[in-house]
């Protein structure tokens, strides 16, 4: 199959091919969020209380639970098959990331799969040495400007992760729990989230919660330097992936000033070549605090013996103040802005505004107007130009964030369209 040179046009509204930047019931901030009802009859027991009541609309009869370290446990019941799927989520991403070291939470997300001081070494207290100096290399290597120095210290970081390597057991988890039958271990990072995500059968709860609990508590950053080179030939795959490179330019152009736009998730590649640990232990100490966190447990379980599960293993957590990150105030988009970007692949046009963020009193109905323009059968696009056979393909999507939110519409010519 050939690969076309493809040519994304960012244009005006009354042109062809269009990308129009501009404000469709702009909200700079979402509202305040609205604090949970406590039910009438709390269900509470030491270290944890029920926060939300019984609703018979919900058919998955969600239990929501808070522990005493503000760490909240959502649990659904599903007997189909012996298995539950869990997450936990961080409320923490790129949009957190200081402004001199983009893509750090993603390369956090990726050391959190290293272990800490029981998992992942074979001698902790023999390893310890180098890891701390090659933290201390990593920081100097961060603040020096000369090349030449910077050559230097990067040789011994090369050497003393050879010297920390011998202790090391890679993929000690994946290991561990694909023993125990565990699939889809995984994880994301996004602008305002990062979500640790794994599968196991039922009988296997309490593993889980062993291996977890210890898994977030005083993590060990091993194999730092390896994890580098995967992160940044990820990186490497982002430059010429159309889909990428066509998000990257959209966010720049709607958002100027806010990180949704300035600070792409997996980093600049200066940012990437530059990292700084003292910066990623200060994120993790930070971010990942119970107060910032939740758990999603779904499955073949029992909501009372797992909220006490839960309860016991992670009520040990210690809450602390997270501080707030902004808040950013982006310009009006004063009528419309173009950009062209080139990648291998299909040409694509898109048309784009800036709505309204998660919370809105909007949200509802921008939803239900992205349905009307495109339901996959039935909405205006589908009828209209992909049934007619009009164009090879088009669409629109919405995205709602905690600041910002965003509709977007593509297209897809026809060859020589």
């Amino acid at each position: 199959m050939s690969i076309r040179s493809g040519t994304k046009f960012l244009l005006g509204l009354a042109a062809a091919a269009t990308l129009l930047l501009t404000a469709c019931g702009e909200q700079t901030s979402a509202p305040e969020p609205t604090a949970v009802a406590t039910p009438a009859a709390v269900e509470q027991s030491p270290g944890y209380r029920r926060i939300n009541s019984p609703n018979p609309e919900d058919p998955l009869a969600a239990q929501i639970y808070e522990l005493d370290n503000g760490l909240q446990i959502f649990l659904t019941e599903n007997h189909e098959e012996p298995r539950f799927y869990a997450e936990i989520a961080v409320r923490a991403g790129s949009k957190h990331d200081p402004a001199d070291g983009t893509g750090l939470a993603h390369y956090l997300e990726h050391l959190l799969f290293k272990g800490n001081q029981n998992l992942g070494t074979l001698d902790y207290e023999a390893e310890k040495p180098h890891l701390d100096r090659i933290v201390e290399l990593y920081e100097e290597h961060f603040q020096e400007t000369d090349p030449a120095r910077r050559a230097e210290i990067y040789a011994e970081i090369n050497s003393e992760a050879q010297l920390a390597a011998q202790y090391a057991v890679p993929n000690e988890i994946d290991k561990l729990y694909n023993s125990m039958g565990g699939g889809g271990l995984n994880a994301h990072t996004w602008y305002e989230e990062t979500v640790y995500k794994i599968g196991l059968p039922s009988n296997r709860l309490q593993q889980w919660a062993a291996i977890e609990s210890d898994r977030f508590v005083d993590p060990v950053f091993r194999l730092f330097h390896t994890e580098l080179e995967t992160v940044y030939e990820e990186k490497n795959r982002t430059l010429d992936n159309g889909s990428r490179i066509i998000g990257a330019a959209l966010d720049e152009l709607l958002y100027k000033v806010h990180p949704y736009g300035q600070q792409p998730t997996i980093g600049t590649v200066d940012h990437l070549k530059n990292p700084s640990l003292v910066y990623i232990q200060n994120y993790f100490d930070t971010y990942y605090v119970p107060n910032n966190m939740g758990i999603f447990i779904s499955g073949d379980i029992d909501p009372s013996e797992t909220i006490a599960l839960i309860a016991e293993k992670f009520g040990e957590w210690e809450s602390k103040a997270v501080p707030e990150v902004g808040p950013w105030q982006e310009p009006a988009l004063q009528g419309a802005e173009r950009r062209t970007v080139q990648y291998p692949g299909e040409e694509q046009v898109q048309l784009a505004f800036r709505t309204a963020p998660n919370g809105s009193s909007d949200k509802e109905a921008l939803i239900l107007l992205d349905m009307i323009l495109d339901n996959r059968t039935a909405g205006l696009i589908n009828l209209n130009l992909n049934q007619q056979q009009l164009v090879s393909q088009a669409g629109s999507s919405p995205m709602f964030l905690n600041d910002y939110g965003s509709q977007s519409l593509f297209g897809v010519p026809k060859q020589d369209q």
